[in-house]
């Protein structure tokens, strides 16, 4: 190879940093852990993962973490906010349809209200135009959607804002936003903004749920590109952190708002780094971006599975294992039938 080759190629692997696999497998974890908390709620469980929904804010530190590494040199190159955000829209919208798509078959079948409201709900939603209604979920069929409306509004923040804020300065918005969530969780008694219809008292309380991990993730990333590392633990412990971690949090002699923060803010941003340092073996690379894929899909349907399931056959021991089995099999499906991953983001060459 000569030296312009070896100059090229090493263009190539500054623009497309190498993936880290590994914070596929945490996706993956962060999804099963959120559908054995509905699992929790819906069969009445009591089980060890009652805060399963913390791993919400996980996805958002991931997704400002990996578009800070891969997207961001791209973004300041010359994609507009707009071209980004319809770009992540086309990507993200095969999660909505799936999800929705098996949320209203459920609702025909259980009569949830008549067939011309229902199919106008399902409009609404694959459109992602929330409840504004002030009562019921976020979004009409698919309660996890709403984490994918907010995720879209980050991008497109990021793409108009915050691709444009020095790496310092982004570490000090992202103490503001943590700050505000402190304020957010304590009037809330807990870190579950957003999962409801927003109304003129509560619109604003995602934001900063949203704002801190995804702020954070993007200061994270972009050191992380600029060259920062640390010592990583052993890949298998770091796997393992996250699941003892959400175990964990509710034996904490702290309240239940306050137990969410320390997760959130300190224990999430904590172990996602660890993650990202630590080195699994290259075996583990394919299975890894394969539950990475699989966590999309299985985060959309898993929900209404679960209740769809309790609803016909009850809630006994076998029925709770049958569901998250359905559920995953589902996802399998959906994840063979439709591609969930993003074509590369193109950047059109200026005139002259």
């Amino acid at each position: 190879m000569g030296d312009t080759d070896m100059t090229q190629a090493s263009a190539a692997t500054q623009a497309h940093p190498p993936r880290l696999f590994q914070l596929d497998g945490l996706r993956g974890i962060a999804a099963f852990m959120i559908m054995f908390y509905h699992l929790d709620i819906v069969y009445r469980v009591h089980g060890h993962f009652v805060r399963g929904y913390l791993f919400v804010d996980m996805f958002f530190l991931l997704s400002g973490f990996v578009l800070a590494v891969s997207t961001e040199k791209k973004l300041n190159a010359g994609i507009g906010a707009f071209e980004f955000t319809r770009s992540r829209f086309v990507r993200l919208w095969p999660l909505v349809a799936v999800g929705a798509g098996v949320a209203v078959v459920r609702a025909f079948w259980i009569g949830l209200a008549d067939p011309l409201t229902l199919l106008i709900w399902l409009a609404l939603d694959l459109a992602m135009i929330p409840s504004l209604t002030g009562s019921g979920p976020f979004y009409r069929f698919n309660g996890p959607q709403w984490t994918l409306f907010y995720e879209l509004l980050a991008n497109f923040l990021h793409a108009l804002v915050l691709r444009r804020v020095p790496t310092r300065a982004m570490l000090v918005l992202a103490m503001v936003m943590g700050a505000w969530l402190i304020y957010t969780v304590q009037i809330h008694r807990s870190d579950t903004m957003g999962v409801d219809a927003p109304t003129w008292k509560t619109w604003w309380m995602a934001l900063p749920r949203v704002g801190f991990s995804y702020v954070l993730g993007v200061w994270f990333g972009r050191k992380y590109r600029d060259g920062m590392r640390s010592p990583g633990l052993p890949w298998w412990l770091a796997t393992i952190l996250p699941v003892l971690g959400i175990m964990l949090v509710p034996l904490l002699p702290l309240s239940h708002a306050h137990g969410d923060l320390v997760f959130v803010m300190l224990f999430l941003p904590a172990i996602m780094w660890v993650v990202a340092m630590s080195q699994p073996p290259q075996a583990l690379k394919a299975p890894m971006e394969w539950l990475g894929t699989f966590s999309l899909p299985l985060y959309c349907v898993h929900l209404t599975v679960l209740v769809w399931m309790s609803e016909v056959l009850g809630r006994e021991t076998w029925v709770r294992f049958a569901a998250v089995a359905a559920a995953m099999v589902l996802a399998w499906a959906f994840s063979r039938l439709i591609s969930f991953q993003s074509k590369p983001t193109v950047v059109k060459a200026k005139a002259g």
